[in-house]
C-alpha cells in the first residue's frame, strides 16, 4: 500500500482501537526518553515532555480528529499548533513547543511500526536524537524501518551500506525514511510489484511527480537488496522503463534536433537568434545602416552565420532566405549551386571552412549587397544576376589591389567581399593563418569559376583576380607552439594512464552480466566484504555511487573504498597511490550479448596511452581499421618492436609504422573492446571522416564510439582531467612549484584562474567543460618526437614512426637546456649528413641551398631587379663614385651577363672590368670588388670564404717566417717582396669578408631583409654569434665548409685534414690504410674515416673534437727530423 497523500494518513485500524495504540506508542517513547535524556535536569527532552503530559492533559480523550491534527503539527512550516489539538496545550512555552512536536514525531513512526498508520509525504524525521532513534528502531524490530535508519551516517546500527553523504545532511536517508513510512514496506516479503512500479512511476517520467526528489530507484534497490526475486522485480521495472524509452524517442531531425512536443518558453540563446534575424530583414530592406564592426560584433557571432544565412535544401529552406526579395533568391541560389559544385570537384576530406566561407558569401549577397543597392539607388536594379556581373574585379579584390580613386566609377561600387570578410575577421579576433586560409578558399573558388567559365551559364567574361595583395601577412611558423607534458613527469603521466586504462576496464568487469565467466568478474568491496553489484546497484544505490552513478553535482572522484584493490603509478621507481582521482571516463551505452549496458568507455584514456607512445595524430588513431591494424604483424615474433598498419594520413594514404610491441598490445584490448558489442551498428562499414566517398573507403574504426559524427570520438574534453590528476602530483606531492599549471578554470572569455583546491567541495564547483589548459592532445606529438630525437635521427622518425616528412619532425621538436645538443654535435652531425649525400651524388644541404637560392634569385633579378634588391636584402660595397657599385650597375641593368656565385653575384659574368684591374689587380679579387653583389643569404658562403683567407694567410707567413731564417745573403729580396704582397692581398680579403660578413649578420638579426634560404632565422644568427670555438670545433666547421663549398679549401687546411685521419687510423691500427695512397681530396677522405667511425660507435663526438685540437696544435716532444716531411712534400708546423 503507498500514500502519496501530502498531509493525510490512511488509518489501518479502526478509530475504536485508534488511541489505545496511541497511548501505547506514547508509553513505549517516553520510556526511550526517560532512559536516554532522564529527568532530573529542567533542560533535558525527557522533563519538558513529562511536564506538559503529567499537567492535565487527558490524551485518553484523543481520537482520529485530534491524531489527524497532531500528525500536521509535526509537519514543516505548519499553521496547525498544539492548541488545535487540546486547549489545555494552549499555554505551552515555545521550547516545551519544539520537544512536544520531537516527541510526536517518534510517536507517529512508532505507530506505523505497530502497523496502525500509512503516514503521508509531508511527515518529518527525526533531527538530534541519533541514540533514541536507534533505540526505538531496536524496540520495534520492523525489518525495513531497521535497514533505512542503519544506512544514516550517525546510527549506530550497523549496515554494509552505510555511506558518508557529501552534503553531511544525508538528505537522501532522510527522504528514504518519509518515503518508506508512506508505504507498509515492513519487511521485504510486503513489497509488491505494483506498489513498486507505483512509486517508480511517482519519481520517474514527464511532468510534476510528487516523488521526483525522494531517490526512489536506489530506495527500492535498498530495500529489496535482501531477496534476491524482489531485487530482479525491481530491476525489471527499470529495463522496463529505458525500453519504453527509447521506443518513446522523439524522432530526430536535421541538424540532430528533436520534434518538440510541448510548447517552450524561448531562451536566451532563441532570443538572440530571433534578434540577429530580425536585424538581418533590417539590413537587406534597406532599413539600418550596414556598419560591419557594431553589426558583426553584436548581432552576427561564427555560429548565426550558418543559422540564418545558409539557404537550407529543396523543400525546406530556411527563413531569411525565404523572406529575401526574389531576385535575390534567384542569384544566391546560382551562386549556392555553383559553389556546391566546385566542393564537389575538391573532393575534400573536411569542408567545414569552405561550408562556412559559403555562409558569409550568401551573407554578402542576401544582406549587405541589397543593403548597399536600396539605400544607395532605392531598388536592386544594379543587384547583379549573372556570374559576369558578379565580376571577381569588382566584387572580391578591386579594394585590395587598387587605391581609392585609381578607377573611376560613375556610382559608388560596394565593398569587395574581402573587404566584408576582413572586417568579420577583426570583429571576431581571427588569427592572420584563420584568415588567409579563408581567403585562399575564395580564390580557389574565383579560379574554379575561371577555368569552367565556358560551361557554367553567363560566366564567359569570369577572371581570378586574386594577388598576393589580397592576403593577409603570415609568418611561416619553423618550429609548433605546442606545449608537451613537462618532461620530468613524462614518464610518470604515461605510468598513470595505464593504470586508469586498468581501472576502466576493472568497472566494466564488475556488474553481474549473464553468460559471463566467472573469471571474468571483478568483485567490490564493501565493508571489508567482497560483493557483486549487478548493473542496477552500479546505477541506482547510493552505496555503489562514485564508480559508474555520480554522487555530487559538477567533478566528483572515483570511490576507491569500492575496488578491491588500490590504484597505483610509479615516479621515478618510486610506487605512489592515486591520492586524487577525479572521474576521468564518460559513460557510455554498450549493447553486449542483446543488453544494453552502461559502461566505462576505455576509448579516451587509450587514445591518450597511443598518442603519448607513437606520436601520431589522434584523428589517425582514432580510425585505424579494426581488421587490418594489425596485417603486417608477425605475432609469432616476439621482437620488442612491431609494424602498426595506418590505414590513413592526409598526405600520403596508407602506410606502416614502427611502434613499440605493447602499443599493439592497447590496440589487442581496444579490439576486444570492440567485438563485445553485439549492437548490428558496430558490425557496419563507416566511410573514413564520415564522408561519403572519402578516397581511404570504408571500414570499421578501432575507436569507434556512440554518435553519427567522429567529433565525440576524440579525448579533447578528458585530456584536461588527466592533467589536473598530474598536476595534483605535481603541486601537492611532490610539492614541485617550478613550473606553470597544467589546469586553469575558464571563469570568463580569455580569463583563467588557478584550481583553488583538490577537495571534494572545489570539486563540486567545477564542471569538465570549465576545465582549460595551454596543453592539448596535439602536445603528446610533440612530446614523442622531442623525446625520439634524443635517440634517433629525424629521418627515421618521420619515415617509421609518426609518418612526417623530416622538415616536420625538427617541426614538433622542442628544444630545452636538456636536450639541447652542443654544438659539437650538431656539427658532427651535419658533416656526417652531408657525407652521406656527397656518396649518393647529390650536393650537401647547404649547397643545394645556394643553387635553390641562386635560381630564386635569377627569377627575381630577372623579372624586377630593385624589387630583388629589398626582397633578398642585397648589398655591395661602395667604390669610388657612388654609381660604381654592383647594386647601382643591378638598378641601371648596365650589366652584361649575371654569374651567380656562392658567396656574391657578379653582374659581368666573372670578367672583371678595367676599372676593377686597374684597382685591385687580376686575379678576381672578388672579395674587394665593389660590383659584387651579395645578400644575406650568402651569408655562410661568406664565413667559409672567410676561414680560406685567414688560412691563406697564415699559410704566407708561415713561408715568410721560413724564409726569413735564411741568412740576409741567402735571401731573394724579390721573393721576400712577393710573399708580402701575397700576404697583404689574404688579408685585405679577409679583413673585407669579416667585415661584409659583419654587415649581413647586422641585416639579419635587424629584420631588414624578407628573405632568407634558412627556414630557422633563430638558428641561423644563433650559429653567426661570435661564439668562441675549440681549434678542434673550428676543424670540423671548416670540414663543414669544404664540403658545401669546395674552392673555400686551402693547403694549410688539407694539412690538418691529412694529420687529423692519420691520427684516427693509428688509434684503430689500420696501418695499411695509413699507407695505402687514395686519389680523393683530403676532406673527403677524413669526412668517410670520420662518418664511419661514429656510426660503428668506435668513438664519439667529443673524441672527434680532441683529436682535432690535436690536428690543430700537434704536441711533440723533440723537433722532428724534416726528411721525411720533405719526401713526401707536406711542411708539418712547427706549433
Amino acid at each position: 500500500m503507498i500514500n502519496l497523500n501530502k498531509d493525510s494518513a490512511i488509518w489501518l485500524v479502526s478509530d475504536e482501537q485508534l488511541n489505545g495504540e496511541f497511548r501505547q506508542a506514547v508509553s513505549l517513547v517516553r520510556q526511550i526518553y526517560r532512559k536516554v535524556h532522564g529527568v532530573s535536569s529542567t533542560t533535558s527532552l525527557a522533563y519538558k515532555v513529562e511536564a506538559v503530559l503529567n499537567c492535565g492533559v487527558d490524551i485518553s480523550r484523543w481520537g482520529r480528529l485530534e491524531l489527524d491534527a497532531l500528525l500536521q503539527v509535526t509537519f514543516r512550516d505548519s499553521e496547525v499548533t498544539l492548541s488545535d489539538v487540546d486547549r489545555t496545550l494552549a499555554n505551552t512555552p515555545p521550547s516545551y513547543g519544539t520537544a512536544l512536536s520531537q516527541f510526536f514525531r517518534m510517536v507517529f513512526i512508532a505507530l506505523w511500526g505497530r502497523r496502525v498508520l500509512i503516514a503521508p509525504l509531508s511527515i518529518q524525521t527525526i533531527n538530534h536524537q541519533v541514540e533514541c532513534f536507534d533505540m526505538l528502531c531496536e524496540k520495534l524490530d520492523v525489518e525495513s524501518l531497521t535497514l533505512i535508519r542503519g544506512l544514516h551516517p550517525e546510527s549506530k546500527i550497523a549496515s554494509i551500506f552505510k555511506r558518508g553523504e557529501f552534503n553531511d545532511g544525508s538528505s537522501r536517508v532522510n527522504f528514504w525514511l518519509r518515503l518508506l513510512l508512506s508505504t507498509n514496506f515492513y519487511g521485504v516479503d510486503d513489497i509488491q510489484s505494483e506498489d513498486c512500479q507505483k512509486l517508480f512511476d511517482s519519481a520517474n517520467g514527464v511532468g510534476v511527480l510528487p516523488l521526483r526528489r525522494y531517490y526512489v530507484n536506489d530506495f527500492l534497490l535498498s530495500v529489496t537488496a535482501a531477496c534476491e526475486e524482489k531485487k530482479a522485480l525491481v530491476e525489471a521495472i527499470f529495463a522496463q522503463y529505458k525500453i519504453s524509452k527509447l521506443v518513446a524517442k522523439p524522432e530526430r531531425v536535421r541538424l540532430g534536433r528533436r520534434v518538440s512536443t510541448k510548447v517552450k518558453v524561448k531562451t536566451a540563446a532563441e532570443e538572440s537568434v530571433l534578434r540577429s534575424f530580425e536585424v538581418a530583414q533590417q539590413l537587406a530592406s534597406g532599413n539600418r545602416d550596414f556598419d560591419f564592426k557594431e553589426t558583426f560584433k553584436a548581432h552576427f557571432p561564427s555560429p548565426r552565420i550558418k543559422e540564418i544565412f545558409s539557404l537550407g535544401e529543396e523543400g525546406a529552406r530556411f527563413p531569411f532566405f525565404e523572406w529575401s526579395h526574389p531576385q535575390v533568391q534567384a542569384f544566391a541560389l546560382h551562386i549556392d549551386a555553383v559553389f556546391r559544385s566546385f566542393l564537389k570537384s575538391k573532393r575534400l576530406q573536411k569542408s567545414d571552412g569552405h561550408t562556412f566561407m559559403l555562409g558569409m558569401l550568401m551573407s554578402y549577397l542576401s544582406a549587405y549587397l541589397p543593403n548597399f543597392f536600396m539605400r544607395r539607388d532605392g531598388s536592386l536594379e544594379n543587384y547583379p544576376r549573372t556570374l559576369n556581373d558578379f565580376s571577381c574585379s569588382l566584387y572580391f579584390t578591386r579594394e585590395s589591389i587598387f587605391l581609392d580613386g585609381v578607377i573611376k566609377y560613375l556610382r559608388a561600387p560596394p565593398h569587395t567581399f574581402l573587404t566584408y570578410v576582413e572586417a568579420f575577421a577583426r570583429a571576431h579576433g581571427w588569427t592572420n593563418e584563420t584568415h588567409y586560409s579563408r581567403v585562399l578558399i575564395m580564390q580557389h573558388f574565383c579560379e574554379y569559376v575561371e577555368d569552367n567559365r565556358l560551361a557554367l551559364p553567363d560566366a564567359n567574361e569570369s577572371k581570378c583576380t586574386f594577388t598576393s595583395s589580397c592576403f593577409p601577412p603570415i609568418e611561416k611558423k619553423s618550429g609548433t607552439v605546442k606545449r608537451p607534458i613537462p618532461r620530468p613527469y613524462f614518464a610518470t603521466f604515461l605510468s598513470m594512464l595505464y593504470s586508469l586504462e586498468y581501472l576502466a576496464e576493472h568497472i566494466n568487469l564488475m556488474p553481474f552480466v549473464a553468460g559471463r565467466k566467472e573469471l571474468d568478474f571483478n568483485y567490490g568491496v564493501m565493508d571489508g566484504k567482497l560483493l557483486q553489484p549487478s548493473m542496477a546497484d552500479l546505477l541506482h544505490s547510493h552505496a555503489w555511487a562514485g564508480l559508474i552513478s555520480r554522487e555530487v553535482q559538477g567533478m566528483d572522484q572515483v570511490n576507491q573504498s569500492l575496488l578491491n584493490y588500490t590504484p597505483i603509478f610509479y615516479h621515478e621507481k618510486q610506487i605512489y597511490r592515486f591520492d586524487f582521482l577525479p572521474r576521468f571516463y564518460k559513460i557510455v551505452d554498450f549493447e553486449i550479448g542483446g543488453r544494453v549496458l552502461q559502461l566505462v568507455s576505455p576509448n579516451e584514456v587509450r587514445l591518450t596511452q597511443l598518442m603519448c607512445e607513437t606520436g601520431l595524430r589522434q584523428h589517425h588513431l582514432a580510425w585505424l581499421n579494426k581488421d587490418k591494424y594489425d596485417c603486417v604483424l608477425d605475432r609469432y615474433w616476439k621482437s620488442p618492436l612491431a609494424p602498426l598498419f595506418v590505414s590513413s594520413d592526409k598526405s600520403h594514404g596508407e602506410w606502416t609504422a614502427i611502434v613499440s610491441r605493447h602499443v599493439i598490445h592497447i590496440m589487442d584490448r581496444q579490439k576486444k573492446w570492440y567485438d563485445s558489442c553485439s549492437s548490428e551498428s558496430y558490425k557496419e562499414d563507416l566511410w573514413y571522416g564520415m564522408t561519403e566517398g572519402s578516397k581511404f573507403g570504408q571500414y570499421k574504426p578501432l575507436f569507434r564510439n556512440s554518435g553519427t559524427t567522429d567529433s565525440n570520438w576524440k579525448n579533447n574534453r578528458h585530456f584536461p582531467i588527466f592533467l589536473m590528476i598530474l598536476q595534483y602530483f605535481i603541486k601537492i606531492i611532490m610539492e614541485d612549484d617550478s613550473g606553470e599549471d597544467l589546469v586553469f578554470i575558464k571563469t570568463a572569455p580569455n580569463e583563467k584562474t588557478p584550481i583553488a583546491g583538490y577537495d571534494d567541495l572545489s570539486l563540486s564547483k567545477v564542471s569538465v567543460s570549465s576545465l582549460s589548459s595551454p596543453h592539448t592532445p596535439h602536445g603528446l606529438r610533440a612530446g614523442f618526437v622531442t623525446e625520439a630525437m634524443r635517440f634517433l635521427p629525424p629521418s627515421i622518425i618521420g619515415q617509421f614512426m609518426t609518418g612526417q616528412t623530416e622538415e616536420l619532425v625538427w617541426y614538433y621538436t622542442i628544444f630545452d637546456d636538456e636536450n639541447m645538443p652542443d654544438h659539437q654535435k650538431l656539427l658532427a652531425d651535419y658533416m656526417t649528413k652531408n657525407m652521406d649525400k656527397l656518396q649518393g651524388g647529390e650536393a650537401p644541404e647547404l649547397a643545394q641551398a645556394v643553387l635553390k637560392l641562386n635560381a630564386r634569385l635569377k627569377d627575381s633579378i630577372h623579372q624586377d631587379p630593385i624589387k630583388a634588391i629589398e626582397t633578398h636584402g642585397l648589398m655591395s660595397l661602395t667604390g669610388v663614385k657612388e654609381e660604381q657599385n654592383g647594386l647601382e650597375v643591378l638598378r641601371a641593368k648596365r650589366y652584361t651577363t649575371l654569374a651567380y656565385n656562392n658567396c656574391h653575384i657578379c653582374p659581368f659574368n666573372n670578367h672583371c672590368p678595367k676599372e676593377v684591374v686597374d684597382q685591385l689587380g687580376v686575379g678576381r679579387p672578388c672579395a674587394l670588388c665593389p660590383y659584387a653583389i651579395r645578400g644575406v643569404d650568402h651569408l655562410p658562403a661568406v664565413c667559409a670564404e672567410k676561414d680560406k683567407s685567414k688560412e691563406m694567410m697564415r699559410g704566407v707567413l708561415d713561408k715568410l717566417r721560413e724564409y726569413q731564417a735564411l741568412k740576409p745573403s741567402s735571401r731573394n729580396h724579390q721573393m721576400e717582396e712577393t710573399l708580402n704582397s701575397e700576404y697583404d692581398r689574404h688579408a685585405r680579403e679577409a679583413c673585407a669578408l669579416e667585415a661584409i660578413e659583419q654587415q649581413l649578420y647586422k641585416m639579419a638579426t635587424d629584420g631588414d631583409v624578407k628573405s632568407l634560404f634558412l627556414t630557422d632565422k633563430k638558428g641561423l644568427t644563433a650559429h653567426y654569434k661570435k661564439i668562441h670555438l675549440s681549434e678542434g670545433e673550428h676543424l670540423l666547421k671548416r670540414l663543414i665548409d669544404v664540403q658545401n663549398f669546395p674552392d673555400v679549401n686551402s693547403a694549410r687546411l688539407d694539412q690538418k685534414f691529412a694529420y687529423l685521419r692519420g691520427m684516427m687510423l693509428v688509434q684503430q691500427g689500420k696501418f695499411e690504410e695509413l699507407l695505402r695512397v687514395d686519389p680523393r681530396p683530403p676532406s673527403h677522405q677524413l669526412s668517410s674515416q670520420i662518418a664511419s667511425m661514429l656510426t660503428a660507435g668506435v668513438l664519439n663526438v667529443r673524441d672527434v673534437v680532441k683529436i682535432g685540437h690535436a690536428a690543430a696544435n700537434p704536441s711533440l716532444e723533440a723537433k722532428p727530423v724534416q726528411s721525411m716531411s720533405a719526401k713526401i712534400g707536406v711542411i708539418l708546423p712547427e706549433g
